[in-house]
């Protein structure tokens, strides 16, 4: 079986993002999964996707492309506050890199606002260009990787480009703001999922998908571990 200790790996020296491996165990992301299937109407096959078309949109009830949240749910206690648990243990570290020591975290309440988008990406065409997100809201996101793994890349805008192995259960926790300027992408996806023997309620779509999982969440609150 697989190692399934969570581990943090600090991706950039200057910016915020972080790779947690491990974050979710299968457990979680199966109920993780089973929602968005219980929520969803079908992906959006009726329009190309503007970046590439490959990637299919998960559409959900109401033929909205996302889900709202204010206050707790399942994608904040598994995904989010998981995250923040994990971070907020390295964070006390002492002889942790610096970004890692001020990195902050968002009050879980019922002021607590989110919003989740999922996309599915076929085996093995599937591909997301590389970009920079332009979120200046004061949010922070979280991305959960499902199911097959990718090749995923970020870069900041003094460093050099990071390629990595994105598994099924990692979370990517990174600043989308025009001022961090983080750019990312998927470069593939590669067919198989992390750990060789998978139990026997692993869901289907993960053996012939991957899925990510979007959350981001707005900062009530800018308080440091």
């Amino acid at each position: 079986m697989p190692d399934t200790t969570a581990a943090v790996e600090v991706l950039l020296e200057d910016r915020h993002c972080y790779l947690i491996r491990n974050c979710l165990s299968l457990s979680e992301q199966t109920s993780i999964y089973q929602d968005i299937l219980c929520r969803s109407k079908d992906t959006d096959n009726r329009s190309k996707s503007c970046m590439h078309p490959t990637p299919k949109t998960i559409i959900f009830d109401g033929n909205q492309s996302s889900l709202k949240f204010s206050g707790d749910n399942t994608y904040n206690t598994l995904i989010v506050q998981n995250a923040n648990g994990i971070l907020r243990k390295e964070a006390q570290n002492k002889s942790q890199n610096g970004m890692l020591s001020k990195i902050m975290t968002t009050s879980c309440g019922t002021d607590t606002k989110m919003s989740i988008g999922v996309i599915r990406y076929h085996v093995p065409d599937g591909k997301f260009p590389e970009h920079v997100d332009h979120c200046n809201d004061n949010s922070w996101v979280y991305l959960l990787s499902l199911g097959c793994s990718a090749t995923f890349v970020v870069k900041g805008p003094h460093s050099e480009k990071q390629m990595f192995q994105f598994n099924s259960g990692d979370v990517l926790v990174f600043d989308p703001s025009s001022d961090a300027a983080i750019v990312h992408g998927v470069n593939s996806i590669d067919g198989s999922i992390n750990g060789d023997d998978l139990p026997s309620d692993c869901p289907e779509d993960f053996l012939q998908y991957r899925f990510g999982v979007q959350c981001r969440v707005k900062m009530q609150t800018q308080k440091y571990f």
